[in-house]
């Protein structure tokens, strides 16, 4: 972490801009200079450099953000660990001269197709500081001060208590990102109006902190893509010598969104004709922030956008709404987590044209039970409803087996879903 602390607990990143733009240089030179070279090399060259720079800590930092853009490939493509193996079985006493070491080599050559120098470049070619570097994907100062730049909030973000979002151009798009990063929050509204956000920071959580905190330095990337933006962060620092802690205030906005990557401010929005994105609504003194709008039959249905981690959060709000709007809970699932019974679930993405079929199917003015299915079908599914009662879950999963939809099928039938926690159970009404 590169940073000013003030006196009076303010906290700032030390950013890079064309007017120190001599570190940049010199580390780029490093890197151009050795292409063609193994990483030692280049770790050398720029140990050195630190050694003679009046702040090694931002030349550490840049070469991290140089080697992140850079291509390093193996120096010869050849499976290292069983290229030794043939090597040494074949050298079991060392040769004297060049010339035994080409005939002890003879078959191992042959073997993999490699000259004498390749087989011993690719001995160790599976190795970290063997990696030779072939390209510098950028050579623009501006734009790896920028990365250098966001880098060095973030890193100031992993040691926070508590954010405090007090502006944003999109209040909707601002609670979207923290949802979708899973990160812990709590809306603060006057009856009519957003206030600010508060999300709990890394340092305030006890379990799964470094994944907690890597999704929390992320959110940074979402916010300043925003016209307008301003956060107030509490920043916990141990002191190197004595090793107290005290808070610093973080405090930056979009007045430094110029010293930042260049931002694509629409790339989170879905280009959809039927989908609209919605506005803060109020119910009751109260403010919701859904994400979308899809209209069915003249039907506004509001869509909020979230993840396992607010199953009850999101329950209470469907409760509050429900009597008003149409409100749906849309979960977007990491690559292990479950899918939850009767909700509506997509793995890492959105599928909003299968949401669309799937909405049109329960709020259609154009749909009926009876038209979907015979008296005779409803009469067998309701028996078999009432053998599995109260499961639900084997409920639902018979239901939707049978390519119909729990929430229109059970009302019907003389059921009805609720929460209780964080479980969906089916009662009879």
């Amino acid at each position: 972490m590169i940073a000013r602390k003030t006196k009076n607990g303010l906290i700032f990143p030390i950013f890079l801009s064309g007017e120190n733009s001599d570190y940049i240089d010199n580390v780029l030179d490093i890197f151009t200079k050795n292409i063609g070279n193994k990483k030692e090399i280049i770790e050398k060259n720029l140990k050195e450099l630190e050694a003679k720079s009046s702040n090694n800590k931002i030349i550490r930092a840049i070469s991290t953000v140089i080697y992140r853009n850079s291509i390093f490939e193996p120096p010869v493509s050849v499976n290292a660990p069983e290229l030794r193996y043939d090597v040494f079985k074949a050298a079991r006493i060392p040769p004297l001269d060049y010339e035994e070491k080409i005939e002890i080599l003879k078959d191992v050559m042959e073997k993999y197709g490699l000259t004498y120098d390749e087989i011993i470049s690719g001995l160790y070619a599976d190795r970290d500081n063997e990696q030779v570097l072939r390209a510098v994907k950028t050579d623009d100062v501006w734009q790896i001060a920028r990365i250098y730049n966001l880098e060095q909030i973030e890193t100031i973000l992993m040691k926070c208590t508590e954010l405090r979002i007090t502006e944003a151009s999109d209040w909707n798009y601002a609670l979207r990102s923290i949802k979708l990063l899973g990160l812990l929050y709590e809306t603060h509204t006057d009856g009519e109006n957003l206030n600010f956000i508060t999300v709990t920071g890394p340092v305030s959580i006890f379990e799964n902190t470094e994944r907690y905190g890597t999704r929390f330095a992320m959110l940074i990337e979402k916010l300043y893509k925003m016209d307008k933006w301003a956060i107030d962060a509490d920043i916990k620092i141990k002191d190197k010598y004595d090793k107290s802690e005290s808070v610093y205030k973080l405090k930056i906005g979009d007045n430094v969104s110029y010293y930042l990557p260049d931002r694509k401010i629409n790339e989170d929005t879905p280009s959809y004709s039927f989908l609209k994105k919605a506005e803060p609504l109020i119910i009751k003194n109260n403010v919701y922030f859904p994400d979308y709008i899809i209209n069915i039959d003249g039907k506004d249905v509001y869509i909020n956008i979230s993840n396992l981690r607010y199953l009850k959060q999101d329950s209470k709000t469907e409760n509050e709404v429900k009597k008003y709007v149409n409100w749906e809970n849309v979960y977007v699932l990491r690559d292990k987590e479950k899918m939850i019974p009767g909700s509506i679930c997509f793995y890492n993405d959105i599928d909003f044209n299968a949401l669309k079929r799937y909405l049109e199917e329960k709020y259609s003015n154009n749909i009926s039970i009876k038209k979907e299915i015979d008296e005779y079908s409803i009469n067998e599914i309701k028996k078999n409803i009432e053998k599995l009662y109260p499961d639900t879950e084997k409920i639902i999963n018979y239901i939707e087996s049978e390519g119909l939809i729990p929430e229109r099928l059970l009302p019907a039938l003389g059921y009805k879903l609720k929460w209780r926690g964080l479980d969906l159970i089916i009662v009879k009404k």
